[in-house]
Parts: C-alpha cells; structure tokens; sequence
C-alpha cells in the first residue's frame, strides 16, 4: 500500500478554481471603493482650497493690499487654478500660507488629485463675491471617472460650493 502525502492534481485545480470566482466577484467591489475613496479625498481637498482662499479674502491685510484687490477682482467670476498662484500678492501669500505651501510648490498641489490623472485636471477656485466661493476640478464626474466632454459642466466635475 502507498503512502500518499500531498493533494491531487484534481483538488489543486477546485482550490485555485474557487479562488479565481471569489476573486471575480470582489474585485468590481473593491475597485468601486477605490474610486469612491478617491473622490472623497479630493472632495476634501477642494474644501481645503475653499477654505484657504475663504479665509484669504476674508484677512484685513489681504484687504488692504493693492496688488490683492486687484488680483481678487480678476479671480471674480472666472475660473483660477491654484497651481497659477505665485505669491506676488497678500491674496496668493496668504492662500500659500493656509494650504501649508509656498510658491515652489503650489504647482505641485495637482499632483494630489486622486480620481482624475488627466494631463488638464487642476483644482481651480471661483470668489462670486465678497465671501461666496466655488472650487472644482475638471475634467472628473462624482464616480472618479474622467470626462474630457465639457468641463464647464458642473454636474460631471468634483465641485465644493
């Protein structure tokens, strides 16, 4: 009588076959986790910015800057990206100093976007007033998916109010 030790070539093929329908069934759930992760970190990088150029507009010495003023009214209305701020106004310093950056390396903050790696994707801000503002970035939907088809679209873009 032979001592087997070992399993069959049968039972490695059921093993590795289970394995292979578990790892099919949780990796379109893992994978949606991810992207949801994802958004939701750059969701609060947004509120991050927000925050930053908030409370830059909202500082006295901001105010009273020329150079800011100046700055802030062209920032009304339109659309700015973060990385283009290169600390030559109060306004820029001031939003630098929040977000824990300086000029050399504001233009890396697009780096930190998580759900959309296209080469246009940048965190842009919107002041629609004295203290109302918008920021965004483009080119993204609230699955983490890009978009390329219109960025001006609010409702396919990560979009902090």
């Amino acid at each position: 009588m032979r001592n087997n030790k070992g399993f069959s070539l049968v039972e490695l093929i059921i093993v590795i076959a289970i394995m292979a329908i578990l790892v099919g069934v949780m990796a379109p759930q893992l994978i949606k986790y991810i992207e949801k992760t994802n958004v939701s970190s750059d969701t609060q990088l947004c509120d991050t910015v927000k925050s930053a150029v908030t409370t830059a507009v909202m500082d006295p010495s901001v105010l009273n800057d020329t150079s800011s003023k100046s700055v802030i009214a062209s920032g009304t209305g339109t659309w700015k990206a973060v990385k283009d701020l290169t600390g030559t106004s109060e306004f820029e310093l001031a939003v630098q100093e929040t977000l824990g950056m300086n000029s050399s390396s504001i233009g890396s903050i697009n780096d930190k976007i998580k759900s959309a790696k296209a080469a246009t994707s940048s965190i842009e801000f919107n002041i629609m007033g004295s203290n109302s503002v918008h920021v965004r970035i483009p080119y993204t939907d609230v699955n983490g998916k890009k978009d390329t088809s219109n960025a001006s679209d609010a409702t396919k873009i990560i979009y902090v109010d």
